[in-house]
C-alpha cells in the first residue's frame, strides 16, 4: 500500500469517526495468519506481555538513523528505520529513542527531528512508522502546529495509533478535553488507553466516566476500576437516583467482577459493603437479564467470602421475574448459567437450536453431551451436518482461521468433548488427524492421548486400525510437534505431558 494511513483513514471517516467495523489495510509484507485488530497487538503487550530491550545492534541502527534525521537525510533515515521496525515494533523503540535524543539534545537538529516527525505522520504507509512519527512529535510543544493537530486528530481515531496519539495532544493547552473528544469516538484499544490519562475536570466528564466509559470492544475490565474512581462510585452507590445510575454502576461493577486480565474489585477497601449496598438496589432495580447475570457474578465472586452477600443473591435471583426471562434466554441459548442456578431444563432448547442452526451453534454441544439422553442425539447431529470424507485434506501449518474452516471449528468442539467417552466418535478422531488445520489434529491427537490414558491401553491395543494410520499420518506432517505426539502414541505411550493447544 503506497497511500499514507492518514489519508487511509481520513477517506474511511463517516460523521467525523471511524466506522465500527473499520480496520487498517494488512501490510504487504506481513505474512502472519493470525491478523491482530487494530491497536490489539500493542493492547496486549502494555497490559500483559511487556516488551524485550534493544540489543546492541538495534540501538546503533537506531543511532544511526537519528543522525540521518538530524542531518535532514529523511530517505536514508527512512530505509534504517524500516529495517528496525521490521525487527522491533514501536512500542519497545520509543523510550530508548526518546531517552537518546533528551540525552544528545545538544548534538542533534531539534527542527529536523520535529520535521521528520510531522513527515512520518503524513505520508508513511507502514504502522509502525507511524508510531515513531507520534513519538518524535511527543518531545515537542506542537499546540500551535494546527497541521499537526489536525493530524493527530485524525490518525488517533484509529485504534491502532490512538495509544500513541493521546501523549502527543496530552502537551497541548486543551489536551484533557481533546483526549476526551477523542475517546467518545473510538471504542476498542484506543478507548482503554484514552480513559487511562483523562483527568473528570468537570461534572460532564465525570458522568461520561459513569455512563459510558467503561464500555468498549475488547473487554469492559480493563477500564472498569478507574472509571469507578474517576466517576466516583464510592460515593454514588449510596444516593442513586434513577435506573440509568444503576444500570451504570451495574456495568462497571461487572467489569470489576472480572478480574481475569486485570484488577477490579479485589482493589476497593470497602468492597463489600459497596456490594451490600449495590444489591439493596438491585432488589427494587433488577428487571433486565443483565442484572440478574450480574447478581450471579456477585455471588460466584463472594462464594467463598461473605454469607450475607450470598443470600441476598440468591434472594434476587430466585424471582418470579429472573426465571420468566431465562427461560426465554435460553430459547436462544443465552444465559445457561442462569438456568442451571435455578434448576431450569434447557436441554431441549439447545438441542433444537443446534438442529436449527448448526452452523451457528454447534458449540452448545458442550452443555448436553454430559446427558446420557442427549449425548448420543449430539454425535449424531455432528454426523448428519459434517462431511467427514470431504473434511479429509493433507495437513498443513494453518490454524484453520476464517469462513472456510467453520466445519474443522465445529468437528474440534465435539473432539473435546469425545475426550471423557473412549472408543466413541472415531470416525470424528480419524477425521481430525486428516484435517488441514494444526489445531484440529492436535486436539484428535488429545482425544486419543485421553483414552489410551483412561483405558491404560496402547494404542496398537485399543484402535490397531488407528494405529497404523497414525503411521501413516506421521510420515506427512508438516509439523514437528505435532509429529512428536504421533511418535508417542505409536511407541506405546499411555501417559502424556499436558498439552497447551494453541488457539
Amino acid at each position: 500500500m503506497d497511500t499514507s494511513l492518514l489519508k487511509y483513514i481520513e477517506s474511511s471517516l463517516v460523521n467525523g469517526e471511524l466506522p465500527r467495523d473499520f480496520s487498517l489495510p494488512k501490510e504487504a509484507d506481513n505474512d502472519e495468519e493470525i491478523i491482530w485488530a487494530d491497536g490489539a497487538m500493542d493492547g496486549v503487550a502494555v497490559y500483559h506481555m511487556g516488551y524485550s530491550d534493544l540489543d546492541d545492534e538495534d540501538k546503533s541502527l537506531m543511532i544511526e538513523a537519528l543522525k540521518y534525521v538530524s542531518d535532514g537525510n529523511y530517505e536514508k533515515a527512512d530505509e534504517l528505520f524500516i529495517k528496525l521496525t521490521s525487527r522491533k515494533h514501536a512500542l519497545q523503540i520509543i523510550d530508548p529513542l526518546q531517552s537518546y535524543i533528551n540525552s544528545h539534545r545538544n548534538d542533534l537538529d531539534a527542527v529536523n527531528l520535529n520535521k521528520y516527525g510531522l513527515y512520518l505522520l503524513i505520508n508513511a504507509s507502514r504502522r509502525e512508522m507511524v508510531k515513531l512519527g507520534l513519538s518524535f512529535l511527543e518531545l515537542f510543544v506542537t499546540d500551535k502546529n494546527e497541521e499537526i493537530k489536525r493530524a493527530t486528530r485524525i490518525i488517533g481515531l484509529s485504534d491502532e495509533f490512538t495509544l500513541f496519539a493521546i501523549y502527543v495532544m496530552a502537551k497541548w493547552k486543551d489536551g484533557n478535553n481533546e483526549i476526551w473528544q477523542l475517546a467518545k469516538k473510538v471504542h476498542s484499544w484506543g478507548r482503554i488507553h484514552a480513559i487511562e490519562i483523562i483527568e473528570p475536570v468537570n461534572e460532564e466528564i465525570r458522568k461520561w466516566f459513569l455512563m459510558d466509559g467503561v464500555h468498549n470492544d475488547v473487554m469492559d475490565s480493563y477500564s472498569a476500576l478507574i472509571c469507578w474512581n474517576k466517576a466516583g462510585c464510592n460515593e454514588l452507590i449510596h444516593n442513586i437516583q434513577s435506573k440509568e445510575e444503576y444500570t451504570s454502576i451495574r456495568d462497571i461493577i461487572r467489569g470489576m467482577l472480572n478480574e481475569s486480565a486485570v484488577a477490579g474489585l479485589s482493589k476497593i477497601e470497602n468492597k463489600e459493603e459497596v456490594i451490600l449496598v449495590f444489591l439493596s438496589y438491585a432488589r427494587n432495580y433488577a428487571d433486565e437479564i443483565e442484572d440478574f447475570e450480574t447478581v450471579l457474578e456477585i455471588k460466584e465472586y463472594f462464594e467463598q467470602e461473605n454469607e450475607e452477600i450470598v443470600s441476598l443473591c440468591n434472594e434476587i435471583i430466585n424471582t418470579d421475574k429472573c426465571r420468566e426471562l431465562v427461560k426465554e434466554a435460553v430459547k436462544k441459548g443465552h444465559n445457561i448459567e442462569l438456568a442451571e442456578e435455578l434448576n431450569i431444563d434447557y436441554r431441549n432448547d439447545l438441542y433444537e437450536l443446534m438442529e436449527s442452526s448448526f452452523k451457528d451453534k454447534h458449540f452448545l454441544c458442550s452443555y448436553l453431551m454430559d446427558d446420557p439422553e442427549y449425548k448420543d442425539k449430539v454425535i449424531d447431529l455432528f454426523h448428519t451436518n459434517l462431511p467427514l470424507n470431504e473434511m479429509k485434506t493433507s495437513p498443513s501449518t494453518t490454524l484453520g482461521l476464517g469462513e472456510n474452516y467453520w466445519k474443522q471449528r465445529a468437528l474440534e468442539c465435539l473432539l473435546q468433548e469425545l475426550n471423557r467417552y473412549p472408543l466413541e466418535g472415531v470416525d470424528f478422531v480419524e477425521t481430525g488427524l486428516q484435517s488441514e488445520p494444526i489445531r484440529t489434529r492436535n486436539l484428535a491427537l488429545s482425544t486419543i492421548e485421553a483414552w489410551v490414558s483412561q483405558l491404560n491401553k496402547p494404542l496398537s491395543e485399543l484402535l490397531p486400525e488407528l494405529d497404523i494410520l497414525l503411521n501413516m499420518f506421521s510420515v506427512l506432517e508438516p509439523d514437528e510437534k505435532v509429529k512428536k505426539r504421533m511418535e508417542d502414541l505409536l511407541k506405546g505411550n499411555t501417559s502424556f505431558d499436558d498439552i497447551s493447544i494453541e488457539f
